[in-house]
């Protein structure tokens, strides 16, 4: 067994990983990756985000890309998980679901076990968080990359056979794997993983108390005592209890109510009713953050936008996505949400081609995601002078990349014309034709390069 003097190697998306006892590096192919030079990484460093350990260091040489994580010895990775409780196992896919990671940044996040870190019960970390210029992956919808994670926490599987291989979980998961693939929705799925914890909970103080006669009355306390377990086994019946302990009651019944509003929400989200879901929600005591999330994980953006104005920039760049640039220009918001309107009015020019307001709206340009867009709008019409005007303010490597692509393909069909142009009766055919020839061959290897970094 790897003792700590040396390291532990695990397998992620994109690579390996090596854990150490106080730092975690990661190591990826530079085949993998689109930066330039190692300073286009070196930004990350800067983040300073409390869910995600910090990156510590970027080094490079021929072929790999190494990231160095910091890492505090007491959490462990998530791989490690298969050997705890299942109480355990329960909480910690609670909180992954609750976070919600994947739309807290619109950065890529991974979510695979060997990148996640945990501490009992509700503590995670997470680290492999990518710019544009580091490999992705979205082969897979978030819902999928969610019940592929708590599969993985559940089971015995492995992460990617928990993602591209559900039948094979079902065959052999009990009943709560079942539920969690068959779930619709995240909130579905994490209420689910809340119900299982609360049931493995009751379970344990259940048959581990040393005074079964006190647990006559054990429903209220039984969820009192995974907020408070120190007064699990008091068991105190209501009427004889005294007035902190009547406090607690009258929290969980409370829950319990709040729970009932949640089951409610789920079973109108399975009903369509998405806006009887975000009224119990509301009830349930759920966050305008999370009623948005609802609205946009089932495709009610206008919606979700209403509820949260922070996810006009989710709902746009879906919309683009999925080739649906059109539908922005029916994207409307609140009076509530009037520091959002000149980024919806630019937006809209860019879905209309409208130049005249691009150009205006660009010097004064703060969100680098409108400007991205704007320069892919004036390449797709072939303006790649304005196109470079975008990248010298915002600086992007995928824009800049598209650019280059668009400027060798310009010059590929230019040459093939030139080509075709050359006269039979010309002296110095032959000559002409295989300068054009070679200027063919050098663009279209370009050109396949700039496609592979895309």
């Amino acid at each position: 067994m790897l003792g700590w003097q040396d390291f532990k190697v695990m397998n992620f998306e994109f690579g390996s990983i090596k854990l150490f006892k106080e730092k975690i590096v990661y190591e990826i192919s530079k085949n993998l990756c689109s930066y330039e030079q190692i300073e286009d990484i070196e930004s990350l460093k800067k983040q300073d985000d409390v869910h995600f350990f910090n990156l510590i260091q970027v080094e490079e040489d021929d072929h790999t890309l190494y990231l160095h994580y910091e890492r505090l010895e007491s959490m462990r990775s998530l791989t490690m998980i298969k050997k705890e409780e299942y109480s355990v196992k329960l909480s910690i896919a609670q909180t992954l679901l609750r976070e919600n990671i994947l739309q807290q940044t619109s950065a890529f996040v991974s979510i695979h076990p060997a990148t996640i870190f945990y501490y009992p019960m509700q503590t995670v970390k997470y680290t492999y968080l990518a710019t544009n210029v580091l490999p992705q992956e979205h082969k897979y919808s978030d819902l999928d990359r969610y019940k592929a994670l708590v599969l993985a926490i559940l089971t015995n599987f492995s992460y990617e056979t928990c993602l591209g291989e559900k039948e094979e979980v079902l065959k052999r998961g009990n009943e709560l794997v079942k539920a969690v693939v068959q779930a619709s929705t995240r909130q579905e799925m994490l209420l689910i993983v809340e119900e299982a914890y609360d049931f493995v909970t009751y379970d344990y103080i259940q048959h581990n108390s040393t005074n079964k006669e006190k647990l006559k009355k054990r429903t209220l306390y039984a969820l009192a005592a995974s907020v408070l377990f120190s007064l699990a086994a008091v068991g105190f019946t209501k009427q004889h209890a005294n007035a902190q302990q009547e406090q607690i009651v009258q929290a969980m019944e409370q829950d319990l109510e709040q729970k009932n509003y949640s089951l409610e929400a789920t079973q109108q989200i399975v009903n369509k009713d998405f806006e009887k879901a975000a009224i119990a929600m509301k009830k349930a005591g759920e966050s305008k953050k999370d009623i948005g999330t609802m609205y946009f994980e089932n495709n009610q953006f206008q919606q979700a936008i209403d509820t949260d104005s922070s996810f006009l920039e989710p709902v746009i760049a879906y919309y683009y996505d999925n080739d649906q640039s059109e539908a922005v220009l029916d994207l409307t918001l609140t009076e509530v949400a009037e520091e959002h309107s000149t980024k919806l009015e630019t937006e809209k020019a860019i879905a209309a081609y409208d130049t005249a307001t691009m150009s205006s709206a660009l010097p004064f340009l703060e969100d680098e995601e409108t400007a991205v867009r704007m320069g892919l709008a004036y390449l797709t019409n072939d303006d790649v002078t304005s196109a470079q005007k975008v990248l010298e303010k915002f600086p992007s490597a995928s824009l800049e990349n598209k650019i280059k692509l668009k400027q060798a393909e310009n010059e590929l069909a230019k040459s093939e014309e030139d080509l075709k142009a050359i006269k039979e009766d010309d002296e110095k055919k032959d000559e002409k034709q295989q300068l054009q020839k070679d200027k063919i061959a050098t663009l279209t290897k370009e050109i396949e390069t700039l496609q592979n970094n895309e």
